[in-house]
């Protein structure tokens, strides 16, 4: 609006090369500059100025990431910021243009072979009666090309869960920590008749559902291409072997297709298969029939276009000429609807969560989550959060916080900052399943609201609560009372009185350093300066200690343990601190002067038995306690 009333537009341009102006201009001028600014929270002022920058630039380039498509209304916010690049005339010129960095270095080049549910390959339209028939033909089918799309990402998990589909097979995709709503894409999962999954890596959540699991080649072992975001095609070479049975994903497409019994899948190599898509793309705006790799190899990368004849660098800039990819060759304008579809807030979840990338992480850290130096700027996840908000909800950062709504739960530390929005929070997308535990899992809370024409889920906008965590009260068993047990209830006491801690001790002396004995018998140490908790601070630990009181047997299912003494106890939580046993030796006969090295009884028995003066010791093992118990 604020270019159009100033006069910054180009309106030779808009005459001659565009169509639409005219609906757009009256949309924009329904609502005054002021309305805008209140809805979106944005200071007149600098709606202004940054209208004011754009009218006096010589060059006007629109750059956006995934935060504008990863929207239930992604489509109309790209066609939006599209427009001010054609009604001001920077297009196709240097300097000027839209230029969408999406989530992938080869995403263009997906979808140039028809890596979408409604694409045929070199950007030909599934539904158009036409590019069916001619890509029928080309392949030489009498099976006719089906106008319905396929299912998406979503819809495919949404099918799982409802029994439509029975079998998938996941390939370069991680669906059960990249996927939205994705405890219900686990369920669905594990509701499938049959899971194939083809991955370079064993960390994929994936696996533990796969009847079959197909290893795939990683980039350097196989050979092929890719396309960034200004049309330019790499040739990428291959550098080594693939290990084992891992080959290139293509080559796995084509064996299963020929064991199918499908023909045309005998490809000799991958630079075959190019060939059959750069022939595919005769005639079409992503012509590239007259590209191979010998000329890839040579030039060692190309912008597309790149027709038969082509001698050069292929096409360095689109729509010089003015001339765009509609019937008309104008450029449409598109006045679209601009109200949020996103999911309300509500007084249960008033805030709204927005995920993304940190820096030195990249999707789902199948790559990046193996290097050490990445994992050192943030080692887990984290809640970005204002301190406003934060301070409403009692929390200081660094707390221990609950994200929450209706979909799932996340669990992860606070922490304060003052760049994201008041009524906003962030989490990084990158951590899945910690120890079995999805609580780090961002998208356990977005939902599957999907853009209509896109298919991509609403990933930056879901309705939230946070608060402080207070962890429900449990009831710890501790089987074992050495040194470590004693470690675990000082920290565990450090952070936490609430919860019931019962210890079992065999031995009637709990609580001493066991590495010590070795000094006790020489005498160096006092039995006392053994003992690591006094029996007076047993209250201060707020501990139930059962002496001379083992463990017979242990129910899981039940979380039960029955004790020596045939008493059965219920527990939340298990843990087993027993320490080592010694390895006695197989048939070793019952004889004085045989001992092992385990407790106070052990020691006492040794030292009533040793005389210095007379006989050898012979030690059977050489680890610390031995060393020491030699040295004593």
């Amino acid at each position: 609006r604020v270019l159009i009333e100033n006069g910054d537009i180009d309106a030779g341009f808009i005459k001659n090369h565009a169509e639409g102006f005219d609906k757009y201009s009256a949309q924009v001028m329904s609502r005054t500059v002021a309305e805008s600014a209140a809805i979106c929270d944005v200071p007149e002022e600098l709606i202004r100025e940054a209208a004011a920058l754009i009218g006096n630039a010589k060059g006007f380039i629109t750059m956006w990431t995934m935060g504008l498509n990863q929207s239930v209304i992604g489509v109309n916010k790209n066609l939006s910021l599209i427009n001010l690049n054609l009604i001001t005339g920077h297009i196709g010129k240097p300097g000027s243009g839209p230029f969408s960095l999406t989530g992938q270095p080869n995403a263009m080049g997906g979808r140039e072979v028809g890596g979408l549910s409604n694409l045929l390959p070199a950007h030909r339209n599934l539904m158009n009666e036409a590019d069916r028939d001619f890509v029928q033909k080309f392949w030489k089918t009498d099976t006719k090309i089906a106008p319905k799309p396929g299912l998406s990402a979503t819809e495919m998990f949404e099918a799982l869960e409802s029994g439509k589909l029975k079998a998938i097979w996941i390939m370069c995709t991680n669906p059960l920590l990249s996927l939205p709503d994705v405890r219900m894409a686990e369920a669905a999962l594990k509701k499938a008749k049959f899971v194939v999954v083809q991955d370079v890596s064993n960390k994929p959540e994936t696996l533990l559902y796969a009847d079959v699991v197909l290893p795939a080649a990683a980039w350097i072992e196989k050979e092929g291409t890719m396309t960034n975001a200004e049309r330019r095609i790499s040739y990428l070479s291959k550098g080594m072997e693939a290990p084992g049975e891992a080959m290139a994903d293509a080559e796995i497409i084509c064996k299963f297709a020929q064991k199918m019994g499908y023909h045309g899948f005998d490809f000799k190599n991958a630079s075959e298969i190019y060939d059959e898509h750069c022939r595919l793309t005769e005639g079409t705006n992503i012509d590239i029939s007259g590209l191979s790799y010998d000329i890839l190899k040579e030039k060692r990368a190309v912008q597309w276009p790149y027709v038969k004849g082509e001698k050069g660098m292929g096409t360095a800039r689109l729509f010089a000429d003015k001339k765009f990819y509609t019937p008309s060759q104008k450029a449409i304008i598109h006045a679209v609807p601009d109200e949020n579809q996103s999911e309300l807030l509500t007084k249960d979840f008033p805030l709204v969560l927005t995920t993304g990338r940190i820096r030195d992480q990249w999707h789902t850290m199948s790559k990046t989550g193996k290097v050490s130096k990445l994992n050192q700027h943030y080692a887990n996840s984290f809640l970005e959060i204002h301190p406003d908000d934060a301070a409403e909800r009692n929390i200081k950062d660094n707390d221990l916080v609950e994200i929450l709504n209706g979909r799932g739960d996340v669990r992860v530390k606070a922490r304060f900052s003052t760049d994201i929005k008041k009524g906003v929070v962030f989490l990084p997308m990158h951590w899945g399943k910690v120890l079995s535990s999805d609580l780090n899992r961002a998208n356990n809370l977005t939902n599957n609201l999907v853009d209509p024409v896109s298919k991509e889920p609403d990933f930056k906008f879901a309705a939230v609560q946070v608060q402080l965590y207070k962890k429900a009260k449990q009831k710890i068993l501790l089987i074992g009372a050495g040194a470590g047990a004693f470690g675990f209830v000082k920290s565990y006491r450090a952070l936490n009185t609430e919860d019931e801690i019962e210890i079992f001790s065999k031995e009637n002396l709990p609580f001493y350093n066991r590495v010590m004995l070795p000094d006790y018998i020489s005498g160096t140490q006092q039995w006392s300066q053994l003992v690591k908790m006094k029996d007076e601070e047993e209250n201060d630990f707020n501990i139930t200690l059962h002496r001379g009181v083992s463990i017979d047997s242990v129910d899981r299912e039940h979380k039960t343990v029955k004790d020596s003494k045939g008493k059965v106890h219920d527990y939340d939580v298990l843990i087993l601190a027993t320490g080592s046993r010694a390895a006695m030796i197989k048939d070793a006969p019952s004889m004085e002067g045989l001992f092992t090295m385990r407790n106070r009884v052990d020691a006492d028995r040794f030292i009533k038995h040793i005389d210095p003066a007379k006989g050898k010791v012979l030690i059977v093992g050489g680890g610390l306690l031995g060393i020491e118990l030699a040295a004593s």
